[in-house]
């Protein structure tokens, strides 16, 4: 188990953490396989694009990163599919919403309307930061002005 605390001790979460080399044969006797997602592209496109805004430090870990808005993250969303049109866009980006908030994935404040990423990005292990850095680089920042070209 991984106990996570956040920056001013307000939550904690304890999360399962297998081993890196095991297998899905594994987790799935442990009963820890990965939930089957609806809409997985468009759910790694939220995630994504949520690791972009909220991602402070790129030379650090990810987690706990920063609040980012939503509005922020649908509009890198919405750069990496464009021509999408916005309602479909809003309905796929609140379910993907939804689905990494269950998972542990993203912390969403319904109220505030902020982002930041979820405990579950501190089980990603230093192999992988590289990776991530990468995709980070890659992706389009929210745009200044908050506004889409369409």
């Amino acid at each position: 188990m991984l106990r996570m605390v956040e920056q001013g001790g307000e939550r904690c979460w304890l999360l399962p953490r297998p081993p890196d080399d095991v297998t899905p044969a594994v987790l799935r006797e442990l009963r820890m396989s990965a939930l089957p997602v609806e809409f997985p592209n468009e759910t790694n496109r939220v995630l994504a694009a949520a690791l972009r805004c909220c991602w402070a430090d790129v030379q650090a870990s990810p987690w706990p990163g920063q609040s980012a808005t939503m509005h922020e993250v649908m509009d890198v969303v919405d750069q990496l599919i464009p021509g999408r049109e916005r309602e479909v866009l809003h309905r796929f980006g609140m379910g993907a919403f939804r689905r990494l908030q269950s998972s542990r994935w993203l912390v969403i404040d319904d109220e505030a309307q902020t982002v930041r990423l979820g405990p579950r990005v501190a089980t990603w292990s230093d192999q992988d930061f590289p990776v991530l850095r990468d995709l980070w680089r890659e992706l389009p920042p929210p745009r200044p002005d908050g506004k889409s070209d369409r």
